[in-house]
């Protein structure tokens, strides 16, 4: 059943997790993102990665600014529901559940249409992966473009320097398929690699899911490199902890390593 506790939690507070407050010191007070203002950009963190994954949040407020990006947060930006209302029914194989979780993830996600409207935006940036499934469903609903991270970075990253190796893994994203039925296009992160001269990359192959054990088994035995790069924030938190007892090789999300091609040596 569909936790109707977590969906009035969304619709007063927008996260799924706390009021919201320790999110905003984060990102707008330690970070200095830009809250509620006029921008080009609407930046969409996601309910989990400002604590999760602070370093690498830091590392994309960094190249914004480096590279003068207009992006501002939402004031209220609203959890799409994926991780309290649509996992569990996907988990659950409830397809009445599903439906319904669908049609909430719409009604919060126009809430940031909304707001991102009323900024003047032209663009929605995804920050988290497992938003992104539920904004290609109703991506139709608004004029606003939506965009990756990576696709964002792309247009303004022209190149940096980095002598180094790593390997790429873009993610599988076989969750989504219970989710929408629009493809994803993760091409624009292997082009952001290739802008950094002196970097080798080793493309993984995408077709093996890290949380399938054979498949990780393989993934693992096919590295190269001591420096794995992902788009996908459900494949970094699996991989890092997955990989806790190879501490010669460093799981990075790919803002890490663009920053890191920008800085002085």
């Amino acid at each position: 059943m569909i936790d109707e506790g977590a969906v009035a939690h969304i619709r007063e507070h927008g996260t799924c997790r706390g009021t919201g407050e320790e999110k905003r010191e984060i990102l707008q007070g330690g970070m200095g993102f830009r809250v509620g203002e006029r921008a080009e950009y609407v930046l969409i963190t996601g309910c989990y990665h400002y604590d999760g994954m602070p370093h690498v949040l830091k590392a994309l407020k960094g190249l914004i600014d480096r590279l003068n990006i207009e992006c501002t947060l939402l004031e209220k930006e609203y959890c799409c529901g994926w991780m309290p209302l649509g996992q569990p029914a996907v988990m659950a194989k409830n397809e009445e559940d599903i439906a319904r979780a669908k049609e909430l993830s719409r009604e919060f996600i126009r809430e940031n249409f909304r707001q991102a409207e009323s900024l003047g935006a032209k663009s929605i940036v995804l920050f988290c992966a497992a938003c992104e499934p539920s904004y290609a469903n109703w991506k139709g609903d608004t004029g606003l473009e939506v965009i990756s991270f990576s696709e964002l970075l792309d247009r303004y990253f022209h190149g940096g320097r980095l002598d180094e190796e790593v390997d790429y893994y873009a993610g599988c994203y076989r969750f989504r398929r219970r989710i929408t039925p629009q493809p994803v296009d993760v091409s624009a992160g292997l082009r952001l690699l290739e802008k950094i001269k002196g970097l080798t990359v080793n493309q993984v192959d995408n077709n093996l899911c890290c949380y399938i054990p054979a498949h990780l088994e393989q993934l693992t035995g096919s590295l190269k490199a001591s420096t794995l790069v992902t788009i996908c924030s459900g494949c970094y938190y699996n991989l890092r902890r997955r990989l806790q007892e190879k501490p010669q090789i460093q799981v990075k999300m790919l803002p890490e390593v663009v920053w890191e091609s920008v800085q002085d040596k």
